[in-house]
């Protein structure tokens, strides 16, 4: 049963392999084609955009995070101390 699963995993990673492979080539050819100076400014622009990427994904993640962890104290105190739960129980019927 497990070989049936990584065979079609192993498939599926072909497939991307080969679709990126692919891209990857094309993205190199033209790069390798171009002055060096406008491949070293495209280089640039490309890391500068990746690095705010990952820095606006840092910032969501830690927030999400923060969010997260305040949400779950809440729900920890509301569960342990359950005169709280019941009471507002009663408010609500």
């Amino acid at each position: 049963m497990h070989r049936i699963g990584l065979t079609k995993t192993l498939a599926i990673m072909d497939t991307i392999n080969d679709f990126f492979k692919g891209i990857i080539d094309q993205v190199t050819f033209y790069l390798e084609n171009i002055e060096p100076w406008a491949a070293g400014l495209i280089l640039i622009g490309v890391a500068i955009f990746v690095l705010v990427g990952l820095f606006v994904f840092l910032k969501k993640f830690v927030k999400t995070f923060i969010i997260l962890a305040i949400l779950g104290g809440a729900f920890y105190i509301i569960y342990t101390q359950t005169e709280i739960l019941s009471n507002i129980l009663k408010i609500i019927y």
